[in-house]
């Protein structure tokens, strides 16, 4: 059997790597060709060591609640080098007013804690009464989907979205609460409400029915990195593929046979009998247009924004005095108009960022709204960053390094409705025979939803 993967990002290589490890334990032969159009693996893990500054131009952290991310770590030989959050010094803030205010402590989407929330000046007592009076809201009837924004504006109010919903949860997504699917992207607050019929009842049971600790031993942190950086995971994957791997090669037509599919790659045919789709939703729409074009009219429908990191290292003594950097960093509703929806503050959140005399920052820019932002040159893009930055936590030093990395069009959207829309073009994918969507682009963003999805086609493959 031979099977043609196309896309090299993370879905792509974990997909390439399952189906050679499990076609190995169950004795079958499978030969795989893994195409990548670009000039380096790894898509959007983006791992840069500069002056002794580690910088991640895209995501840099594994969500340890979905284990896929961290399993494939573990099968490349990585638990080791495995390292958690500084969850000791793990604040986070909001920009209200051009100021910098501190979340209250153990809070995420809800309160469940009474006494920081009610001291916390960052919610108005109106507010804090409509999010207590969250208890006696009773859940939806319906099963269907909804937006984020109409979750959190019914079981907990306005100021609540503007505050959290936005900046904190669609902000993760680049996306607007107001399209943002919540089925899509947060399940579990839909799961919450259904179960226990209010999110702090849901939030307190949950918190009680968690195991204690261990006496002296601190709870396992929701992030996990790498000591170097994820790029670790795709230089690991690249050691162990023994496929035939293609990079710079752009695939030029796509034909389905009788025997399974002819895909032309540099005037040569790849003859395959499975395809494994791990490129952008449009980018597989336009490979499938020519034998299934229902499909490809579906993949399009996804949408894409384009998004900016910029990183700032600097020196630990130019910043002293100016700002502690105690904390993980803050995020900025869109209602302070501001140009970058946020900062981390990389150096404090992770061990191995900077040298002992550093500290490294990283800004978000772009996503719904401020698209055009992306496009501005590096010049431009640092020192918008560095303004915002001057402006909101009292840093003017001098960076000594930086690095911008772009997405264009890289940032999918799960609008409402998503899932369903998803589940009709695996459906079609199918019906047209032995075709695999894999990628950010369908059951979830994040690097242990990808892993998983690959792990999902290879079991498909090598059932069939």
């Amino acid at each position: 059997m031979h099977v043609t993967i196309i896309g090299g990002g993370i879905a792509g290589l974990a997909t390439a790597f399952y189906l050679q490890e499990k076609a190995k334990e169950q004795g079958k032969v499978v030969q795989y060709t893994l195409l990548e159009s670009g000039d380096r693996w790894g898509g959007k893990i983006a791992t840069a060591s500069v002056d002794g500054y580690l910088v991640e131009g895209g995501p840099d952290l594994l969500l340890t609640q979905k284990p896929a991310g961290i399993q494939l770590c573990k099968d490349l030989g990585l638990g080791e080098r495995l390292i958690p959050t500084n969850n000791d010094r793990q604040k986070t803030f909001l920009v209200q007013k051009g100021k910098l205010v501190q979340f209250p402590a153990d809070f995420s989407l809800v309160p469940t804690r009474f006494w920081p929330f009610a001291i916390s000046s960052l919610f108005s007592w109106p507010a804090k009464m409509r999010m207590g009076m969250e208890l006696f809201v009773p859940p939806r009837k319906e099963d269907g989907d909804e937006s984020l924004a109409d979750f959190i504006r019914r079981r907990l109010g306005t100021e609540a979205l503007d505050k959290i919903g936005g900046p904190m949860l669609a902000g993760i997504h680049s996306a607007d609460p107001e399209q943002l699917s919540l089925l899509g992207s947060f399940p579990m607050y839909a799961m919450m409400e259904k179960k226990y019929g209010s999110l702090i009842k849901a939030a307190r049971a949950m918190k009680k029915s968690r195991p204690a600790p261990t006496s002296g031993q601190k709870p396992p942190a929701m992030f996990n990195s790498l000591i170097g950086g994820l790029g670790e995971m795709v230089d690991a994957l690249m050691e162990r593929l023994g496929g035939d791997l293609r990079m710079g090669v752009a695939v030029e037509k796509i034909e389905k046979t009788d025997a399974g599919y002819d895909v032309r790659v540099n005037g040569e045919t790849i003859q395959t009998d499975a395809l494994v789709l791990s490129t952008p939703a449009y980018a597989a729409g336009d490979l499938v247009a020519g034998f299934a074009p229902d499909l490809a009219g579906a993949l399009h429908t996804i949408r894409y924004v384009s998004t900016a990191t910029i990183s700032l290292g600097y020196k630990k003594a130019d910043v002293e005095g100016q700002h502690d950097l105690e904390g993980f960093g803050f995020l900025i509703p869109k209602s302070e108009g501001r140009r970058i929806s946020g900062c981390t503050w990389a150096s404090t959140k992770l061990n191995y960022r900077a040298p002992e005399d550093g500290v490294l920052l990283r800004t978000f820019v772009g996503g719904t709204g401020q698209e055009e932002l992306v496009d501005l040159s590096d010049e431009e893009l640092i020192a918008l960053s560095r303004e915002e930055i001057a402006d909101l936590m009292g840093v003017t030093a001098e960076p000594v390094v930086t690095r911008i990395y772009r997405w264009k069009n890289g940032r999918p959207q799960y609008d409402v409705g998503h899932l369903d829309r998803v589940a009709e073009m695996e459906k079609m994918a199918a019906d047209v025979g032995q075709v695999h969507l894999v990628g950010s682009a369908y059951r979830g963003s994040g690097i242990p939803d990808c892993v998983k999805q690959a792990l999902d086609a290879v079991e498909k493959i090598l059932g069939d």
